[in-house]
């Protein structure tokens, strides 16, 4: 049903992703507003380019988790489609923990293809990572930030 809204970011072996500025500094912003709560969003854009998100309320009352209930999450694959992007990853944010992930978001990530983002946010300094769901764990990979307009 939405097999068309879903990017597939690492589909080259070798690339490396980029993340538009732009988006990067909102996330941070709207993470940090967040706090003391994770935050997550809906990344999108086109093959291993993010250019957008769409922020998700937690579903869940707790700091140290995040889920989204299904009305929500289907009107922002709704808005996807709409604006013509696809959904490339997720972004959620550590607010009190490395940018690491845990037993959590291991067992329950669903979407190998896509494109798995942690920020933390317990440092002097907020920690931004990538990860690849590759051979049932999460492996690391390089970005880079892309000034576009």
């Amino acid at each position: 049903m939405y097999d068309d809204l879903m990017g597939h970011p690492f589909a080259s072996r070798n690339a490396v992703l980029s993340l538009a500025r732009h988006t990067a500094k909102r996330l941070l912003a709207e993470a940090q507003e967040a706090l003391p709560y994770e935050y997550s969003a809906l990344l999108t854009g086109r093959g291993s380019m993010v250019t957008g998100h769409l922020p998700m309320r937690s579903a869940g009352h707790g700091r140290h988790a995040f889920s989204w209930d299904a009305p929500s999450f289907f009107q922002a694959l709704a808005s996807v489609r709409k604006a013509g992007v696809q959904w490339v990853g997720v972004l959620h944010s550590h607010p009190t923990t490395p940018p690491v992930p845990s037993e959590a978001d291991q067992s329950g990530w669903h979407y190998p293809q896509l494109a798995y983002w942690i920020l933390g946010l317990a440092g002097s300094l907020p920690d931004l990572r990538l990860y690849q769901w590759s051979d049932g764990r999460f492996v690391e990979r390089p970005y880079a930030l892309a000034d576009i307009t």
